[in-house]
């Protein structure tokens, strides 16, 4: 078994991959049936709320438009899908942030995870169900536990601004549901360190991490090899020119890219960990990575000029490549223009501060309470689906659930649990 028959036999690959078409209908069918479930919810609570005045003999009827802050039913507007993912967007960005902020060091693969979480909930569930202010906080918890750093939830809790205990337990259920209780992410960083650790060896000169059979000049020996990779074009002025500071300084930049556009996008979803370390790693230096991959592929030849002036895309180029390398160039360069679309600062920020503002108009009221919510489910035996597919158990349900719970203690030889 090779390395990518144990990555496609992994949880992420098997409900967490999807190709482009299939990942925008997803969101599309989540969009569709959480706005439908937003206009029921605003109905019933504007039923309710006018049942109440006349109760208490206010005029019937309610004000034209709004019931206690939200549109009613046939004039809320909803989140589109658009905007649903630049909002889910900005509150990875905040949940990265949000770990530099406390007063323990949070490590970089619990930060990727909990981003990772985040990204996966939203793909079944939808901000106008469960706000991502909610959301945030208990997916970084939950990659804690998942990644085997270990935060007192007390401790946790009190480095979050007016955040409690319980609003960060409250959501965990409903997410470890969304994650179909899958929590392994497989993170690019290993990928790109052992791309970095091979690398620095053929600078050394060792000759062994050549493929088998490799005919190319550089392969006759170690010192041939040490010029080669010493002797690579600089297609930037940022490039240093000796090798130990070229491989450090691609490195860095790699890393930098994995730790924001990679997370941030919709790259782990639709490429695998060991693309997305190569992709960061070309964007960071093109050359040194087309030299590296041209050690990997029999038959892969570098040409010894450049023919572009472009400085993201001068130097070598392969002549008549393998047709695998081929295609794995055409995906690191179709990955290469995903991470390099990827937008943050202000101007995204003033976007999301305006779907925020809109989400307050078509937030499903039923669901705002989710620490109430929470407390119903472990009082009275409540289902809350953990995605758009369903409302839960009725009242009845719940009662007859709970009849048949105390039935079944008081047949049981023991007796039921002591009552304090």
């Amino acid at each position: 078994m090779n390395e990518d028959d144990i990555y496609r036999s992994s949880s992420q690959y098997r409900y967490w991959s999807f190709t482009p078409e299939a990942l925008a209908s997803l969101r599309s069918s989540t969009n569709s049936a959480a706005a439908a479930r937003v206009r029921a919810a605003i109905k019933r609570s504007r039923n309710k709320t006018t049942e109440q005045q006349n109760g208490n003999g206010a005029p019937n009827g309610t004000a034209k438009g709004r019931t206690n802050g939200h549109e009613a039913e046939s004039d809320v507007d909803c989140l589109t899908v658009e905007e649903e993912a630049k909002l889910v967007q900005f509150y990875c960005t905040l949940c990265l942030q949000m770990s530099d902020s406390f007063d323990f060091p949070v490590p970089m693969n619990v930060k990727a995870t909990a981003v990772q979480f985040i990204k996966r909930f939203y793909l079944t569930n939808s901000p106008m169900t469960y706000h991502p202010k909610q959301i945030m906080p208990a997916a970084l918890f939950l990659a804690t536990k998942t990644e085997n750093y270990y935060v007192p939830l007390a401790k946790y809790a009190k480095g979050i601004r007016k955040t409690s205990e319980a609003d960060i337990l409250a959501p965990e259920f409903l997410i470890t549901q969304a994650l179909r209780f899958t929590f392994d992410v497989r993170h690019p960083h290993r990928a790109l360190k052992g791309v970095l650790m091979e690398l620095t060896g053929l600078a050394a000169g060792d000759t062994g991490m050549l493929l088998p059979g490799n005919n190319q000049e550089f392969a006759s020996s170690s010192s041939a090899l040490r010029n080669a990779i010493a002797s690579l074009p600089r297609p930037s002025k940022d490039i240093p020119t000796a090798i130990d500071a070229r491989l450090a300084r691609a490195y860095d930049v790699a890393k930098n890219t994995l730790a924001g556009a990679a997370l941030l996008t919709d790259a782990y979803f639709l490429y695998t960990p060991a693309q997305i370390g190569l992709a960061a790693l070309r964007s960071a230096d093109r050359v040194l990575t087309d030299w590296y991959l041209g050690t990997k592929f029999a038959g892969a030849t570098l040409a010894t000029t450049s023919s572009s002036n472009d400085a993201a895309t001068s130097g070598p180029k392969f002549i008549d490549p393998p047709a695998a390398l081929s295609k794995l160039l055409a995906t690191l360069d179709a990955l290469a223009q995903l991470l390099g679309a990827y937008r943050s600062g202000g101007e995204a920020r003033e976007e999301c501060v305006r779907i925020d503002r809109k989400l307050y108009r078509c937030r499903n009221p039923e669901k705002v309470d989710l620490v109430g919510l929470n407390r119903a489910v472990k009082r009275e035996g409540k289902s809350s689906a953990g995605a758009e597919g369903g409302e839960g158990v009725t009242e009845s349900a719940a009662k007859r659930r709970k009849l048949e719970r105390e039935k079944r203690e008081d047949d049981d030889v023991f007796g039921g649990d002591l009552k304090r």
